[in-house]
């Protein structure tokens, strides 16, 4: 099936503008008739037979897509197949990625990249709650509005216990600058997975560079496994650059215990930073939870369970990222 402008597919979406195309598939603009929205289509070849387990990927997008409702995820609506295609209909976000953003701004200062950070660990623990793992969280697939919003894109690579297997045990999934080393090594990722992804992210944001790098993807990966972080620049705050650390530890079960911990802390160290109080524990709402809290005494994070206590989110200026 070619696709074209003024196109009317499954009788509701107009095709308006087609944003991207690649061999298998491609990506439009286009009108929700019935809700009268803007949506993006997302419409894969599966009459291939290379493409036939891209097409069982895709189906898989939506199903661990469907019920995943929070701000900071990019909404499905619809997925349907006809004329030997997959179709994925989605929320259209007309917003740079943080990947533009950071190629333009290079560094970007904690107090505008944190919130977003702790956006976006907000929209994971909703879908690790729903017990979907993204496995590929870089700057690409989180889009950024000029008031501060995020939204995470692109779950084609994510995985759920429930699904089938179409991957081979072992194999390598995820884009090797932001993988985790369990996923590196081929083994079944974990929540702890993605906070780790997030934490190459915020490191990216911090200091203006990935902390691993290399010729090709495999020894890239290989780094994540292998490789001590390199420290972040000196005029980091410490208490900051010492939680990076933690999300990127080699050891899924050393990182924190939770996409929603890592809010929680993110939001926390926000605030430390702004106003340059005395650490303290904090959460976005009160929970019983185990996290991670600086200690001035100890020069160390100690790894305590309680009540947290409630504050409000932090803010963000419009304008520049700078």
């Amino acid at each position: 099936m070619k696709l074209i402008e003024g196109q009317i597919i499954h009788s509701r979406y107009r095709l308006v503008k087609r944003l991207a195309q690649g061999g298998m598939g491609e990506v439009w603009k286009a009108y929700d008739l019935g809700a009268r929205r803007e949506v993006a289509v997302k419409a894969l070849r599966g009459d291939l037979e290379e493409n036939a387990s891209r097409l069982e990927r895709m189906r898989i997008e939506a199903k661990n897509s469907a019920h995943l409702a929070h701000p900071a995820i990019a909404a499905l609506f619809d997925y349907y197949e006809n004329g030997g295609m997959g179709f994925l209909i989605m929320e259209y976000i007309p917003w740079p990625s943080l990947a533009q953003i950071y190629k333009e701004s290079g560094k970007i200062a904690p107090k505008k990249l944190l919130p977003l950070i702790s956006q976006v660990a907000k929209g994971l623990y909703v879908a690790h709650k729903n017990g979907v793992i993204h496995r590929d969280i870089k700057p690409a697939n989180i889009m950024v509005s000029r008031e501060g919003k995020v939204k995470i894109t692109d779950f084609g690579v994510s995985y759920s216990d429930n699904q089938a297997q179409i991957t081979q045990a072992g194999r390598v999934v995820g884009t090797a600058q932001y993988i985790s080393p369990e996923q590196a090594k081929g083994e079944k990722p974990v929540p702890q997975s993605d906070i780790y992804s997030l934490g190459i992210v915020l490191y990216e944001g911090l200091s203006g560079h990935r902390p691993f790098t290399g010729t090709a993807p495999v020894d890239i990966a290989a780094a994540q496994v292998n490789d001590p972080v390199p420290p972040l620049p000196r005029e980091i705050p410490s208490l900051l650059a010492r939680y990076v650390m933690v999300m990127l530890d080699k050891d899924p079960a050393r990182r924190p215990r939770s996409a929603l911990d890592v809010a929680n802390d993110i939001d926390h160290i926000s605030e430390v930073i702004e106003n340059e109080v005395v650490p303290r524990r904090v959460s976005s709402y009160p929970h019983h939870a185990k996290y991670y809290i600086h200690t001035d005494a100890m020069n160390e994070y100690k790894l305590i369970e309680g009540i947290l206590p409630s504050t409000g989110p932090a803010g963000f200026e419009k304008g520049s990222f700078k």
